[in-house]
């Protein structure tokens, strides 16, 4: 990979708004010296042209120049990388899947700019998400940068509508220092991201934890992680009920089984946070399985009624915030409808971490057995049983 790069004058950000006086003079003569920092795109992807082509389409009407852009196809089924060079981008195709996590490694390895900006083949960007990329990093000192899932999205279903204004909502009540590397879209300093050595390619998305592992390096390494929640992409992902409560499953599963395994459950009970997910979340889940205990025994016995009574306005009380966002963006009879389905997310969310539990204790049974010197690889066996390579 070629170290040296040319640097050009970058031109005023249509987003940096004007500063009276000096300031304003002084403002104008930053940005015109500043030198460029060119950007290398890098985009993963399997067997989903439709979303890869929208994406691309929304790269190519950027307003910044500076940028290359890297296809990387997992050994989709259908040559995804054609589609990158009808956009007139580069395109590598892996001979069989690999995983999200190496396509990006290996797409970082060819890639020649200073910042690595990391895109999902499903998201689309706006026209100066890449001018605020570079303009952000040339005037702070941050080693990485997240972007959010915007609200504005296509679909009315209701399941899709409600993801989409929880991860938004979730995001604005996160610290802007952040502990989380959001690969979705995310940008890193090219020398930091091969100091820590990339992704660790054996994270996969059904386990889940691969960003928040690489954004817990960041931070014992030292480095700064800005949220900016003005970078702003559109989601295309579409959810089903099904597809929204797997997906939920599988990340409080592999989170909770990467806390653990990182030693960050100590912090996690302190701050009562893990990424996005914040504190009233997290009281939550307990809340909603007393709720449905407490309407199930119900049945039985009449105490059972009030502790469901005062369990459901608890619920109500902790999830006021939220509940107050939804109704302001879509309306009172869209809370009414998502309200339930939240519960049920909690109920959920509160099962992954419980059979993620249950797994971890399972590989530590399984650990001690093999040690007694059977001579069979009980735990790569049990490993490959409870994880599958699965990339979306």
């Amino acid at each position: 990979m070629s170290s040296g790069r040319k640097k050009s004058h970058l031109s005023q950000p249509n987003y940096l708004d004007p500063l009276p006086g000096l300031n304003y003079v002084i403002g104008w003569l930053l940005v015109f010296w500043e030198e460029k920092l060119d950007i290398s795109v890098i985009i993963p992807t399997r067997d989903r042209i439709d979303s890869l082509r929208l994406c691309l389409a929304s790269i190519k009407q950027s307003n910044f120049s500076g940028f290359e852009v890297i296809v990387v196809d997992d050994g989709s089924k259908q040559n995804c990388s054609n589609v990158a060079k009808e956009f007139g981008y580069s395109a590598i195709r892996l001979n069989e899947p690999c995983g999200a996590w190496y396509a990006r490694n290996k797409g970082a390895e060819l890639a020649e700019g200073d910042i690595l900006v990391f895109i999902d083949d499903d998201m689309v960007v706006q026209p100066n998400t890449l001018q605020r990329i570079q303009y952000l990093f040339s005037q702070n000192h941050y080693a990485a940068i997240s972007g959010v899932c915007g609200l504005k999205s296509d679909s009315r279903y209701l399941v899709t509508r409600y993801k989409n204004l929880w991860m938004f909502y979730s995001y604005i009540r996160s610290p802007r220092d952040f502990e989380w590397f959001i690969c979705g879209m995310g940008a890193v300093k090219r020398d930091v991201f091969f100091e820590l050595q990339g992704f660790d390619d054996r994270f996969f998305t059904r386990k889940g934890g691969g960003d928040l592992e690489f954004g817990r390096r960041l931070k014992e390494a030292g480095k700064q992680i800005l949220l900016d929640t003005e970078l702003q992409v559109e989601h295309l992902q579409r959810y089903t009920f099904y597809g929204l409560l797997r997906n939920d499953f599988k990340r409080s599963r592999g989170w909770f089984q990467l806390a653990v395994q990182k030693k960050m459950i100590s912090s996690v009970i302190h701050k009562l946070r893990i990424a996005n997910i914040y504190p009233a979340f997290i009281i939550s889940i307990p809340v909603s399985f007393i709720l449905l205990f407490s309407l199930i025994f119900s049945l039985f016995y009449e105490i059972s009624l009030i502790i469901a009574l005062f369990s459901a306005w608890t619920y109500l009380i902790i999830n006021c915030s939220q509940f107050r966002f939804f109704q302001k963006e879509e309306g009172t009879v869209f809370l009414l409808k998502t309200i339930p389905l939240s519960w049920v997310d909690h109920l959920i969310s509160g099962l992954g971490v419980l059979t993620g539990g249950i797994s971890l204790l399972g590989m530590l049974i399984v650990k001690a057995v093999s040690r007694i010197g059977w001579g069979v690889d009980l735990r790569g066996y049990y490993r490959r049983l409870v994880n599958s390579r699965q990339y979306h």
